[in-house]
């Protein structure tokens, strides 16, 4: 599960990290769940995405828009983002890309 407070019906898993060898660079898999949602947050590192199923709505600073099957989405440092689901008929799942954190 994610635990960044207010988010629901969310699971991550870490595909790719250092406990694989990376030196770079992590991978996760995240799925929100219909009815679920990650709230609007910031962190300083930049995000790659790669949508693989359903659709939801991306949350910024600037309003929103809709992230689908294979759309492509790069949020850059520190830039206030999230997901809803809420609205949604079938889990919206992605791949994440991150530079490796300590924790990674």
């Amino acid at each position: 599960m994610v635990d960044l407070p207010g988010s629901e019906k969310t699971k991550m898993r870490w595909l790719i990290g250092k406990n694989t060898g990376a030196r770079t660079y992590a991978m996760r898999i995240f799925e929100i769940a219909p009815g679920g949602k990650i709230p609007l947050h910031h962190h300083p590192e930049e995000h790659e995405i790669f949508v693989l199923q359903g659709q939801a709505t991306l949350l910024s600073e600037n309003g929103t828009k809709i992230g689908k099957k294979d759309d492509v989405i790069f949020i850059p440092p520190n830039e206030p983002h999230g997901y809803d689901n809420t609205e949604g008929k079938e889990p919206f799942r992605f791949i994440c890309v991150i530079p490796l954190l300590e924790h990674s």
